[in-house]
């Protein structure tokens, strides 16, 4: 699984330092061995890189007393903390329009994970799935984005928020505090998942939002539009979204049909950024592998059909010269 990289806004930490000073914890501690500094921190124009932030957050769960820190820090992670973001999820005219917005717009948010969104005429499911290795941090940032949706859930809609969300999938074996977790968000809850899923009836997200408001929405969605495009990413970072986004490995014609270019032309840009295509769906490959084999209890023999391997011993080979080691090592090591 590839390294955590990239830049995200300064105001993703914002909400975690009040939360560390209101626990009285030393500024100057959550930054050790970063290169963050107040100043940076209090400008919300600001990128900071994500290697800098997995630091604070370290720091953050190595010094608080806090039973689950993401659930904990979540109180302070609400709508207006992403912004003309949240002003648009909230008025919008019910809970389903929201999250189709959310999720079309979610590099605006401070996940570090790939948000999926798949419906049919009577359900929603949301997918969450690892974008980088966040090693000690992960379940951290796992269940502080859940807790965001289910915060999010009680201010768009304070009456019927339990009824929005029929059930969660979580891929984190089940901690010895597992009670808290369920009682914190009042919806069923299953651990231990191949991945992170969260289910909801459509029925139930048509109920009508009480911030709804056509005119706020309409001046919200053209400043997400045009900071989502002021943020688009390399033709490397627009391949691994279609492949991330992806429940099966896409082959070259696929990603070049969904980013609107010819094969040609996608192979030139990204020739033009070192990389190549086929370097991408190895990466992809692996990082799934990873996350399958860290996450899930899916058999060696399942992983090695969803990645596209016809015999399982392919995938093991594979597997051994990524990783050094067969894939039932790399299980019971992790």
């Amino acid at each position: 699984m590839k390294e955590a990289s990239g830049r995200v806004s300064a105001m993703s930490l914002f909400p975690l330092l009040q939360c560390a000073d209101a626990e009285g914890l030393s500024f100057d501690a959550l930054l050790a061995g970063s290169r963050l500094d107040a100043g940076l921190l209090r400008d919300p124009a600001a990128m900071i890189d994500f290697a800098d932030e997995l630091v604070v957050v370290g720091n953050y769960l190595r010094l608080t007393r806090e039973i689950c820190p993401g659930l904990h820090v979540s109180d302070h992670y609400h709508y207006n903390s992403f912004g003309v973001l949240g002003a648009a999820l909230v008025s919008h005219a019910n809970m389903l329009d929201a999250c189709r917005f959310l999720v079309a717009h979610v590099a605006l948010t401070f996940t570090p994970f790939q948000v999926l969104m798949s419906e049919d005429a009577t359900s929603l499911v949301a997918c969450y799935r690892d974008r980088c290795d966040l090693a000690g941090c992960r379940a951290y940032y796992l269940l502080r984005d859940l807790a965001f949706v289910r915060n999010l859930c009680r201010e768009a809609d304070p009456e019927h928020w339990p009824e929005l969300v029929s059930g969660m999938d979580i891929a984190l074996e089940e901690p010895a505090h597992s009670a808290l977790i369920r009682d914190f968000f009042c919806w069923p809850l299953r651990f231990g998942a191949a991945e992170t899923l969260i289910r909801a009836d459509k029925t139930r997200l048509m109920q009508p939002l009480r911030l709804a408001n056509a005119m706020t929405l309409e001046v919200m969605q053209r400043q997400c539009h045009e900071l989502l495009q002021a943020r688009q990413g390399s033709w490397r970072q627009r391949v691994e979204s279609q492949l991330a986004a992806s429940a099966q490995p896409c082959d070259l014609a696929q990603v070049a049909t969904a980013l609107c270019c010819s094969e040609r032309s996608l192979r030139r840009h990204l020739q033009q950024e070192g990389c190549s295509f086929q370097e991408l769906l190895l990466a992809w490959q692996q990082q799934r592998a990873v996350h399958f084999l860290r996450h899930s209890r899916l058999s060696v023999e399942s992983i090695a059909h969803r990645l596209g391997y016809s015999e399982t011993a392919a995938f093991a080979h594979a597997f051994k010269r990524w990783m050094g080691m067969t894939p039932t090592q790399f299980r019971s090591q992790s």
